[in-house]
């Protein structure tokens, strides 16, 4: 005989999934039944019947209590169960949360920036399994389609320190002088996953390399998954992931939320694009590296840097293909002749004035394709 129960739960989690879909970078179904496991993981059956009262909220759009608990009345939840059951899910990294004063505030979060993020320290390898199992099939692809571009990659500062016209949102420093906020020190989940997988990071042994500001900053300290940080402190450790040759990717919006610092052996974004024949096409960037010829001398200390396997020597000298540079600047950086500079591409890509915004468009495209 069928269980039942078994049933009824997978039902729930299949209309958790539906809902989340509805997001701008949704959860689409697969085949392989991932979609569902990776939700069991995140949810409970109760905590999914709850997430089903949730609206998508990156920070604009996330909401008090009392609006959740006006749509959720019917299933006869008290409000202070309720208010129990979300902070829970908070905690365990299922949902997006800010407290303003003596207000909570909720809503549903992405699978990437958000749910996988918000597993930093909690990580197991059935999670990751099955997280890489559905980001594969399922996420990634949805990613791609609907061009979600959550980060975008700025070069590393010491490679545009001669540049005058540099937009000061692709310096680094610039973008973290103009910030005035909470700022967290946050452990790197991929680096984690390849600590549990037994493959650790090529590029740094430090694990506390990745940055939340604002209600993400917030959130991460009030849950413990990160720590404040002055913008001092902040400064010092960008410097030395750009010395390490980390890629430097804050989110793709004027208004900071998070700074990832990225490798292309463990990120979770950059190992993929590795992958593709062409990086360059869909990184957000406005920077490309080229060598002259005659400043090179071959040492291939640019080739052993390069995240994206751009660059390697032919006849004695660096050379490198412009459709897979995303215009980090490391080469540059570390270049012994100084022989690599960086140029605009002609497109110059202006980042949204914030993550609501972006996700605004991406929801308009998204709209469209499903009209076509």
């Amino acid at each position: 005989m069928a269980d039942i129960s078994l049933d009824q739960d997978n039902d729930i989690y299949r209309k958790l999934q539906q809902h989340l879909d509805k997001m701008p970078v949704g959860f689409p179904s697969v085949k392989s039944g991932a979609d569902i496991r990776l939700l069991k993981h995140l949810f409970t059956p109760e905590e999914a019947k709850v997430a089903m009262f949730l609206k998508f909220g990156w920070e604009r759009d996330l909401e008090p209590l009392k609006v959740i608990y006006n749509r959720a009345e019917k299933t006869g939840i008290p409000l202070k169960e309720l208010e129990e059951i979300l902070d829970r899910m908070v905690s365990k990294g299922s949902i997006m949360f800010k407290k303003e004063g003596d207000k909570k505030y909720y809503g549903n979060a992405l699978l990437m920036v958000g749910m996988f993020e918000f597993q930093v320290n909690k990580l197991t390898k059935e999670f990751i399994k099955d997280y890489h199992d559905y980001s594969v099939q399922g996420w990634f692809p949805e990613a791609f389609r609907v061009k979600s571009a959550q980060l975008r990659t700025i070069p590393v500062e010491k490679s545009i320190e001669f540049e005058h016209n540099v937009s000061p949102f692709d310096d680094v420093g610039k973008c973290l002088d103009s910030y005035d906020g909470p700022i967290a020190i946050i452990n790197c989940v991929c680096k984690q996953v390849k600590d549990i997988l037994g493959d650790p990071c090529k590029v740094t042994d430090r694990r506390e390399v990745c940055m939340g500001f604002g209600v993400l900053a917030q959130m991460c300290i009030d849950q413990g998954w990160g720590r404040s940080i002055t913008k001092e402190e902040a400064h010092e450790i960008l410097r030395k992931n750009q010395e390490e040759g980390l890629v430097i990717q804050p989110d793709n919006s004027q208004k900071l939320s998070f700074i990832c610092s990225c490798c292309s052996c463990c990120c979770e974004n950059l190992s993929k694009y590795a992958l593709l024949p062409n990086p360059a096409s869909v990184v957000i960037a406005n920077y490309y590296a080229e060598v002259d010829p005659d400043l090179c001398i071959g040492c291939g200390t640019c080739v052993e840097i390069c995240p994206m396997n751009a660059i390697s020597l032919k006849d004695e000298l660096s050379s490198i293909k412009r459709k897979r540079c995303i215009g980090c600047g490391n080469c540059v950086a570390k270049c012994p002749e100084e022989a690599i500079s960086l140029y605009k591409r002609e497109r110059q890509f202006t980042p949204f004035p914030t993550m609501d915004e972006l996700f605004d468009k991406v929801m308009e495209r998204k709209t469209r394709l499903k009209e076509n």
